[in-house]
C-alpha cells in the first residue's frame, strides 16, 4: 500500500513538469483579423496540433508581412509568415533568415472592379486605383496589373483609402481594390456586378507570396521546435483541404465573416489550389522571385541569393516523411 501511495504521489508530482514541457513559441502573422489564406497556423493551434507536438504557440498579428519580417529579425518572434520578396531581398543583404516551408506560395489576391466601369485591364487607364499607401501591398500589386496592361502609372489616379478596401469599393469611392478572396465574396454580396479583372496568382504565377520563416540562430538552437512547428503546419494545411466541416468553425471564429461568405471562399480557394500541402519550397518559384527582384533593382547585380541560401528544406522533407505522401491536390512547383 505504501509503495502504491508513493507511486501515485510521484505521478502527481510529475504533472507540473509535463505541463512545463511545452515549448513556448511566438509566430507573427500579417493581418488582424486574419485572411483565410493565412489560416494553416491558426488551424494548427485551434485543433491542438501544436500542443500535441509539445508546443505552446502564441499567434500575434503585426499588421503586414514586412512588420512580421522585421519582428523576426529583431528576435521578437520565433517564427513568422514573411512575404517572399522582402525575405529574399533581406537575404541578399545578409539577413540570417531562412524559409522553412511555404504553405502559402501563390499570390492570393485579385484586382476587383465594377463591371460597368472596367471590363478588361485595358480599361484601367484614367481610373481611380485604390491603395492603402505608396509602396504597400495594394500599391505594388496594382502597379503589377498596370504593367501587364501596358498602362503608365501616371495615367491613373491612385487614391489612398483605409486598410479595409471593401467599404471604399462598395461606396464607389474608388474603381479598383486589391482584395483577398473572402473580401471579394463579401463585396460581391453587396455589389453583384463586381468582378476580378486580374487574379494575381494567374498574372504572376511564379511569384512566391509567403514563407514560413525563422532565423538561422533559431534553427541552430531549437531544431526540434522548428521541426515540430513545420510538421504541424503541413498537417493543418492537409486538414484544410480534406475536412471543411472541421475548419469552417475556426474560419468563422477568427475572421468574423458570415459563414456563407466563408463557405464560398473555401470552395473557391480549394479549387484554385491556393495552399500547398507539401513544402511549397520548389526552386522554380523561389528562384524566379529572386531573379525578378534583381531585375527590378531591389537586389543589386551579383547579390542574388542562391536557392540554398534562401531556404532550408530539411524540416519540410522530414515532415513529409513523417506524415506520408500527400494524396490530395499538389500545386505546381511544389516539389523540392
Amino acid at each position: 500500500m505504501r509503495k502504491l501511495a508513493l507511486t501515485a504521489f510521484a505521478a502527481v508530482c510529475m504533472l507540473p513538469v509535463a505541463a512545463n514541457a511545452q515549448t513556448k513559441v511566438v509566430i507573427g502573422i500579417p493581418t488582424s483579423p486574419p485572411n483565410i489564406v493565412h489560416m494553416p497556423a491558426i488551424v494548427a493551434k485551434d485543433l491542438g496540433l501544436y500542443k500535441k507536438a509539445g508546443l505552446d504557440v502564441e499567434i500575434v498579428s503585426l499588421g503586414d508581412g514586412v512588420k512580421v519580417y522585421r519582428a523576426l529579425l529583431a528576435g521578437n518572434i520565433d517564427m513568422g509568415l514573411t512575404p517572399g520578396a522582402p525575405t529574399i531581398i533581406g537575404r541578399s543583404n545578409g539577413a540570417l533568415v531562412k524559409a522553412v516551408s511555404a504553405n502559402l506560395p501563390k499570390l492570393e489576391a485579385s484586382l476587383i472592379v465594377r463591371q460597368d466601369v472596367v471590363k478588361t485591364m485595358a480599361d484601367l487607364k484614367g481610373k481611380r486605383i485604390g491603395i492603402q499607401e505608396p509602396g504597400g501591398f495594394a500599391d505594388i500589386l496594382s502597379r503589377g496589373v498596370l504593367r501587364a496592361a501596358k498602362i503608365d502609372p501616371k495615367d491613373v489616379n491612385f487614391v489612398s483609402i483605409a486598410s479595409e478596401d471593401v467599404p471604399a469599393l462598395v461606396a464607389n469611392q474608388v474603381d479598383t481594390a486589391i482584395l483577398h478572396v473572402e473580401q471579394e465574396m463579401l463585396a460581391k454580396s453587396k455589389v453583384p456586378n463586381l468582378h476580378a479583372v486580374a487574379r494575381m496568382w494567374e498574372l504572376q504565377p511564379k511569384t512566391l507570396y509567403t514563407f514560413l520563416s525563422t532565423t538561422e540562430k533559431t534553427i541552430k538552437e531549437k531544431p526540434a521546435m522548428v521541426q515540430a512547428f513545420v510538421s504541424a503546419n503541413i498537417e493543418a494545411t492537409r486538414i484544410i483541404y480534406t475536412d471543411k466541416a472541421k475548419v469552417m468553425p475556426i474560419f468563422v471564429k477568427h475572421t468574423g465573416y458570415p459563414e456563407k461568405i466563408l463557405s464560398d471562399t473555401y470552395d473557391f480557394m480549394v479549387k484554385a489550389c491556393i495552399w500547398d500541402a507539401n513544402s511549397g519550397l520548389g526552386p522554380e518559384r523561389v528562384n524566379f522571385t529572386a531573379d525578378l527582384m534583381t531585375k527590378v533593382g531591389n537586389i543589386k547585380e551579383g547579390k542574388t541569393p542562391k536557392y540554398e541560401d534562401i531556404v532550408d528544406t530539411t524540416f519540410s522533407k522530414k515532415a513529409i516523411e513523417q506524415l506520408g505522401e500527400w494524396k490530395g491536390p499538389v500545386c505546381p512547383t511544389a516539389a523540392f
